[in-house]
């Protein structure tokens, strides 16, 4: 099993991010309430569709997806929308307070700013804001999109350019289709996976 780097000469034509979540929901027959139970494995999902292009240019594009295919292989993948935040946290930002499963909220060491959307990884999960967040004394507290996986100490550090998350590629094929002189454009869907 091999993890490879989204190829930057590779650009999308268009993504889809999507966060898949696990619960299960049940409606009272007598009173209509609804009660929820939620579960903490929650994860990406990203359709990615790639442009057409010249027949002479299209198989490097070609073995590199043939390679993925089947689920076995990983592949670490940025959002190409948004590579760097919003807001203002550059430099070297680090956890300024410990981490453990389960916690939405992650105190990060550092004088800037997230904006609601923006990514930045810790250890090896990608985080989203799910709002914007104003450091106070040097302490910028974000609230998370999905829970944290894996615990993580005080002093490690917070990526914010490019953050990836790994995948896979579960299905089992990868075509490509072409035309006189041309690769049509393509798609693949892509399944986070857990480090």
């Amino acid at each position: 099993m091999a993890t490879e780097d989204h190829p930057t000469w590779l650009k999308p034509q268009s993504m889809v991010w999507t966060s898949k979540k696990r619960g299960i929901q049940s409606r009272s027959p007598t009173t209509g309430s609804v009660e929820a139970i939620e579960f903490p494995a929650e994860r990406w999902q990203v359709s990615v569709t790639y442009p057409a292009r010249l027949k002479n240019d299209g198989g490097p594009a070609e073995a590199f997806f043939a390679r993925m295919v089947g689920g076995v292989e990983r592949l670490r993948v940025y959002n190409f929308v948004r590579p760097v935040p919003r807001g203002t946290m550059r430099g070297s930002p680090t956890l300024n307070a410990a981490i453990a499963r389960g916690d939405r909220q992650i105190a990060i060491a550092t004088t800037g700013t997230l904006e609601a959307g923006d990514f930045f990884k810790v250890g090896n999960q990608l985080h989203q804001a799910f709002k914007s967040a104003q450091p106070s004394g040097g302490v910028l507290t974000v609230e998370t999109v999905h829970r944290v996986r894996q615990a993580a100490a005080a002093g490690t550090a917070v990526l914010w350019d490019r953050p990836t998350a790994l995948f896979i590629i579960p299905a089992d094929a990868s075509s490509v289709s072409y035309a006189p002189g041309v690769m049509d454009a393509f798609s693949h869907e892509l399944d986070e996976v857990y480090a």
